[in-house]
């Protein structure tokens, strides 16, 4: 969507465009190194030294769009885990028909409404693996193609573009995954390995990896200081088994010392007493009973979950931060010295000054930059413009101070487009007219009165979804006028659409985030209310009354564009925005956690938590009732790790699994996960939010210093004789915030 008035990143996150086909051959030499060089630099990739030969560039842009389908291969292993029939069910009958999962995941003896399920449809497991091997094959490809690359052609200039042991280690995931596929269509096992090779692909992305090296680099100081947490758990354990375990008094009918009367029992106790909220029910018993003991657990849950427990936590976050700064800096430096290297290499490779660039060389050098597959092509004209914006001085060259700004320009991805509809050219007599000019100044004006007068229509639209759902939640019967307006406020929606575009031409129109939603909403809400309408005349609507409403509430959605001219409500969207497409890589690698964690637990224990199942009685699990809570397929447990990220650790589940299982000790996965998922991970991603948040108020509060927002001049002054010219332009934004000075 286009942005205005604030300066770009050099360096953003990276275009997400791979796979759009090269626009021509690519170049020899200087220019096609340092087009090379700036998209890399762009990935954060920095390599000292790129060949000459066009071919090399070929290669590359070969492998980036077979890069492009391997990552999309990932998505879609994703998505048949989630999908795939579980193996602990029936998959012996046929390999490629399709089953009821309630007829195909059974238990014997146990009634299948008790085995609790998605219900979702399971791809047959046949079909399943035909899509692994074809996205291995994918893959395959991909590492063939990056092979080729290092070896020919960065081996023998001793750089390492893409390394060969990482290949290796790609290449042995994917020979695990084929052989697991051969393993499971011939014996059919209850049990697979392919999770650990996804896992393993998965984790080896370069966002993840460079999370990596992040938690390799804090995990020293968490170490250090979680010792003494352990220890601290160690001493109360045994200074408690030594006072309760010989105790037989009750409580409530119970012995008093449960969960106290061994050294396992109790350190299960005190450590989900001194690391989750759930103290109270492990220390009730012992409190009501003997209330001096009050004071052992005063002492231990200051010492263990107030100091010990924080200090953990924040030594994490003081090295994560500590961490992020110094990478910064050194990626600034990096960033800068591969500017100067881009800007020498194209000095040398251009006839004219040794300090300038001339106008014909940048503009060949956007063009081969525009050549890779994972950039959005920039015309000879936009690139033309481009130069004159950054050209201060108005000579026919770039300084290095230029180019920097015009890499900056470049890096946005700027395109243009047709900004009036046809009726300009189709129609002048129309377009001209004293009315449709009339018109075309209240939508594209200044003041914009066509959105004031849509708010309006937006605030009577709010007033009867209110009342609409006051009806409904007290059953009573709408008027007639009511069921029209819900339909007459669809079909003003959809004129809407059509009168901006009778202004603005279709790129214009979708080049903006907001008219995108207006669309698909529009059209949502339309199609809702003609169905809701058509069901009432049948008799058929009163089930369907409850879920209109909700589609009702996505009018709603369309308030927020409006209240985001207020300057704190702005804030706190692009606040959200960046928060989310900068922490895309610590996200995913959560996400690579859960999922590791989700697989496993389906490959252990698939059919095993169930409301009959006798060696779940008396466990906290069955008295909670949380049956739905279980690993029979994907989506279940996915639903169990997420509650325990978000509870931190859970001894329900502990306690049902450790009862239930028959594999010794696979209880103690909960606890790896508390550790590596929730005070690890889990505790990075809240510090990265946290940083973030802080760095953009304190930008904040720097702008309201200076009296706004600061302006990049180059950015502004191409938006403002683009609007001139009448023609739309438009650029992405890094995520990664403003490039500042040191």
């Amino acid at each position: 969507s286009t942005q205005s008035g604030a300066a770009p990143t050099i360096f953003s996150s990276g275009a997400a465009l791979c796979g759009v086909l090269a626009m021509s051959e690519p170049l020899v030499g200087g220019i096609g190194s340092a087009a090379w060089e700036l998209e890399d630099t762009i990935r954060d990739v920095h390599v000292e030294e790129y060949p000459s030969d066009p071919e090399a560039r070929q290669a590359y842009f070969d492998a980036a769009r077979a890069d492009a389908h391997y990552k999309k291969g990932l998505l879609a292993l994703v998505a048949l885990s989630v999908v795939e029939t579980p193996t602990w069910c029936q998959t012996s009958s046929s390999l490629f028909a399709s089953v009821d999962p309630d007829s195909q995941c059974t238990i014997a003896g146990v009634d299948h409404e008790e085995i609790l399920l998605s219900n979702i449809p399971y791809i047959p497991p046949g079909w399943g693996i035909a899509i692994e091997l074809l996205v291995m094959l994918v893959i395959l490809r991909k590492l063939r193609l990056e092979w080729k690359l290092q070896s020919k052609y960065f081996d023998p200039l001793r750089a390492q573009y893409y390394s060969l042991r990482t290949i290796k280690v790609l290449l042995a995931l994917v020979v695990v995954e084929v052989v697991d596929c051969i393993v499971f269509v011939s014996f059919q096992p209850g049990f697979r390995l392919a999770f650990l090779s996804r896992t393993g692909l998965l984790w080896l992305l370069p966002g993840v990896q460079s999370l990596a090296a992040c938690f390799v680099a804090v995990i020293g100081e968490f170490v250090s200081i979680s010792v003494f947490l352990v220890a601290a758990i160690v001493f109360f354990t045994w200074i408690t088994v030594c006072i309760f375990a010989d105790m037989d008094d009750l409580y409530n009918g119970a012995p008093v010392n449960k969960g106290l009367d061994t050294f396992m029992n109790t350190l299960d106790t005190m450590w989900v007493a001194g690391t989750t909220d759930a103290f109270v029910d492990r220390f009730l018993p012992t409190y009501s009973k003997y209330r001096s003991t009050g004071l052992l657990w005063l002492l231990f849950l200051v010492i263990v979950h107030v100091l010990f427990l924080s200090l953990v936590l924040d030594t994490l976050v003081s090295a994560y931060t500590e961490y992020h700064e110094e990478s910064e800096k050194h990626a600034y430096h990096e960033k800068m010295h591969a500017v100067t290297k881009i800007f020498k290499k194209l000095l040398a490779s251009s006839e004219g000054s040794s300090e300038k660039l001339s106008k014909d060389a940048f503009v060949e050098f956007t063009q081969e930059f525009s050549n890779s597959p994972c950039n959005r092509p920039i015309s000879e004209a936009m690139a033309g413009d481009m130069f004159r914006a950054v050209n201060k001085r108005g000579t026919g060259d770039l300084s290095k101070k230029e180019f920097l700004d015009a890499c900056r320009l470049i890096t946005l991805h700027p395109w243009t487009t047709r900004k009036f509809s046809a009726l300009e050219k189709r129609y002048p007599g129309l377009w001209e007219s004293a009315g449709f000019q009339w018109f075309k100044e209240q939508v594209d004006g200044e003041d914009k009165r066509f959105d004031g007068f849509m708010n309006m229509v937006l605030f009577i639209n709010l007033g009867l979804v209110v009342i609409e759902t006051v009806y409904d939640m007290n059953d009573w019967q709408e008027t007639p006028l009511m069921e029209s307006l819900e339909l007459i406020f669809a079909f003003v929606y959809l004129t809407e659409v059509c009168l901006r575009l009778s202004v603005y031409s279709w790129q214009e129109y979708w080049a903006f985030g907001s008219n995108r939603f207006d669309f698909f909403t529009t059209f949502a809400l339309l199609g809702s209310s003609a169905f809701e309408l058509f069901l009432s005349e049948s008799g058929n609507a009163a089930n369907l009354k409850r879920y209109m409403n909700i589609l009702r509430l996505l009018r709603l959605l369309r308030m927020v564009k409006q209240i985001k001219r207020m300057r704190s409500v702005q804030f706190m969207v692009n606040t959200v925005i960046k928060l989310v497409l900068g922490s895309k890589d610590i996200l995913t690698a959560l996400g690579v956690v859960i999922y590791f964690f989700t697989m496993l637990s389906i490959q252990l224990w698939g059919g095993l938590l169930y409301s009959t199942n006798p060696a779940l009685e008396e466990t906290s699990w069955k008295e909670s009732k949380w049956f739905v809570l279980n690993f029979n397929d994907f989506l279940m447990a996915f639903g169990v790790w997420i509650v325990t990220l978000l509870c931190e650790y859970v001894p329900q589940f502990t306690q049902a699994i450790a009862r239930a299982s028959s594999i010794p000790g696979c209880w103690m996965i909960f606890p790896i996960f508390y550790v590596v998922g929730v005070m690890i991970v889990f505790e990075l991603v809240k510090a990265f939010t946290i940083e973030m948040f802080m760095d953009l108020n304190k930008k904040r509060n720097e702008e309201e210093q200076h009296g706004g927002p600061f302006i990049f001049r180059p950015l502004a002054e191409l938006e403002k004789d683009f609007a001139e010219r009448d023609i739309g332009f438009h650029y992405t934004m890094g995520s990664s915030g403003l490039m500042e000075e040191e």
